[in-house]
């Protein structure tokens, strides 16, 4: 029984033979970076070569990371599995998150009931790091260990911009560049005597249209402004910028603009039969058509006259009825929003109130930013009763408690609910400057929930309604017409201008780079070794020499066979004890009890 206790380091070295000793995640960045010079080459020959070294006894995972991380493959099979996934990837055009990727390792590495060893294989961009440094810890992690691919100094230029037309014959394009500079530490280099040129066109169907030179130091952020550009022909125009010279990152050198136009949201206000409530147009047209916010289009009728290629509506129904009129909750179901005002011949019981009501209680968490108006002097004479559903979301009443702005939950579009008849004489509120603040915050948070963006950035997800289809740069499609909406959008992973085709017409999308990604400023030492001491706990070991980086996991492993090495010694030790113990117990048996 004790050669069996002492045995247990005997029995632990045999299952531990069957098990991997440490578990190793190598960590590939494929962010838009890793496409400049020689870096992604590097990164490929430096996870093949880790291939080869780390040890038969241990496990390999293969991870690639940008905004998210995802698991490539692992050597349950064997290596060539790792090797033939390697092969496939290639970097991306968004942009890497540190943070998010140590997170997601560390969920990983709890999964493993072994140590974890993450190798790190990166251009290490310091765009790249999170706004906090503690969201770099990952507590499951048991070692840490970094490849930068960058081993000589690079130069970018991150271009971007934007052009406009006012008056629909003039084009302004206003330019931004950054230049960025990576600087390993270990490589050094005669300082610039001067700054470089870079020259900067602006073109339409490859006719150069302007063009301007400018001296750019990394670190430096220059503007430019074309005036007096004519608007090229066609429907929608599209100019091209460029960058004559290269650099590190040619992606980025290059853009297409579409024109920005003055275009008005187009509004329909739907009138009521009776004459006697023009006013009220009148009074909405103004508002909303201040500053050129709006195109507001009168139509007699319902809801169902309105062309299809609406998306808001205005329009006056009775609000004291239990339900709302049906042709308004149809056009809301159509992904459209609407705001329907009061429209009912009621009058309160208790007649006019010749003083009238002030503002009350007012939802100041609502988008629509009511607290931020001036109320002042609005006064409500003769409000009549509201049917309130048990849904409804209260966001404007009076003082007397009635409610005044509702906003009723729909499944589909935005739907808003104002007890008031909008005729100057029921209230003052036509007459008041928060009239024209209400009707144009309104309108924004229409735009706000059912329109399509006009740019985003490579990464982020385009929500978009049901029946449209989404055609990529390449004008393929994304998603087929009548497909139905997909939940949390689609995300649009290249830039260029996309296309969203519909029942209500065209849409471009511009989706550009992250300028972010295009620095190539290098993550400074201050900050790689706060990132590195949460991994390096083991690194001050005594048995590594002077000046000679140790491996963690093998001094891991070191300290543990020295722990085990006079363990070992001690089952042979009680075997021999056995042994003598045995011997000696049998060396008077044959001497007789009786002396003979």
């Amino acid at each position: 029984l004790l050669s069996l206790l002492f045995a247990q380091p005997w029995l632990k070295t045999l299952v531990n033979d069957a098990q991997p000793t440490v578990h190793h995640v190598i960590s590939v960045d494929q962010s838009f970076s890793m496409r400049s010079g020689e870096h992604w080459s590097r990164a490929l020959e430096r996870v093949d070569t880790l291939i080869d070294e780390l040890p038969e006894t241990d496990s390999i995972e293969l991870v690639s990371f940008a905004q998210s991380l995802q698991r490539v493959a692992d050597d349950q099979e064997s290596t060539s599995v790792i090797r033939r996934a390697l092969a496939t990837l290639e970097p991306m055009y968004t942009a890497a998150d540190y943070g998010v990727l140590m997170q997601r390792l560390n969920q990983l590495a709890a999964e493993q009931s072994v140590p974890v060893k993450v190798w790190l294989i990166s251009d290490m961009q310091r765009s790249a790091l999170p706004a906090q440094l503690n969201a770099l810890y990952a507590p499951e992690v048991s070692f840490w260990e970094h490849y930068s691919v960058v081993q000589e100094p690079q130069r970018n230029v991150h271009l971007s911009g934007s052009a406009h037309s006012a008056d629909g014959v003039n084009v302004q394009v206003n330019l931004q560049l950054r230049a960025s500079r990576a600087q390993p530490d270990d490589v050094t280099t005669a300082a610039d005597q001067t700054a470089p040129i870079t020259t900067v066109q602006v073109l339409f169907e490859d006719r150069v249209l302007a063009e301007e030179r400018v001296q750019l130091t990394a670190g430096d952020i220059e503007s430019r402004v074309f005036d007096g550009l004519i608007m090229p022909p066609g429907a929608k125009p599209i100019l091209q910028v460029r960058l004559l010279e290269d650099d590190a990152l040619l992606e980025d050198n290059q853009l297409d603009l579409t024109i920005r136009q003055a275009d008005p949201t187009p509004v329909v206000l739907l009138r009521p039969d009776r004459s006697a409530r023009d006013s009220a147009a009148v009074f909405v047209t103004t508002a909303l058509e201040t500053d050129s916010l709006a195109r507001v289009e009168p139509i007699a009728g319902t809801a169902e006259r309105v062309p299809p290629e609406t998306l808001h509506i205005i329009a006056a129904r009775d609000l004291t009825a239990s339900s709302l009129a049906l042709d308004v909750l149809q056009f809301v179901d159509t992904d459209g929003n609407a705001l329907v005002f009061d429209n009912s011949d009621s009058a309160t019981p208790n007649g006019t109130d010749l003083q009238g009501v002030g503002i009350g209680v007012i939802d100041e968490s609502h988008p629509l930013g009511l607290g931020q108006f001036d109320w002042f002097g609005t006064r409500f004479y003769d409000l009549a009763p509201m049917a309130l559903q048990a849904d409804d979301r209260v966001l404007l009443s009076t003082a007397d408690r009635q409610p005044l702005l509702v906003e009723r939950p729909t499944s589909r579009g935005t739907l808003l609910l104002l007890n008031d008849r909008l005729d100057g004489v029921t209230s003052n509120l036509p007459l008041q400057p928060a009239f024209v603040s209400l009707m144009q915050s309104v309108l924004r948070y229409f735009d706000a929930s059912t329109a399509i963006p006009d740019q985003l950035t490579v990464g982020e997800r385009l929500s978009l309604p049901g029946n449209v289809q989404l055609l990529d740069p390449d004008s393929k499609p994304l998603i087929a017409l009548g497909a139905n909406a997909q939940p949390g959008g689609v995300s649009l992973e290249q830039p260029g201008i996309y296309r969203v085709v519909g029942a209500r017409g065209e849409h471009d999308v511009r989706v550009v780079l992250d300028p972010g990604e295009s620095d190539l400023s290098l993550v400074t030492d201050t900050e790689l070794d706060a990132w590195r001491t949460r991994y390096e706990d083991v690194a001050d070991t005594e048995g590594a020499s002077e000046g000679v980086t140790a491996d963690p996991v093998l001094l891991a492993r070191s300290s543990d066979n020295e722990r085990q090495w006079l363990w070992r010694w001690l089952l042979p030790l009680m075997v021999l004890i056995l042994l003598m113990e045995s011997a000696l117990a049998n060396r008077r048996l044959d001497v007789r009890r009786d002396g003979s």
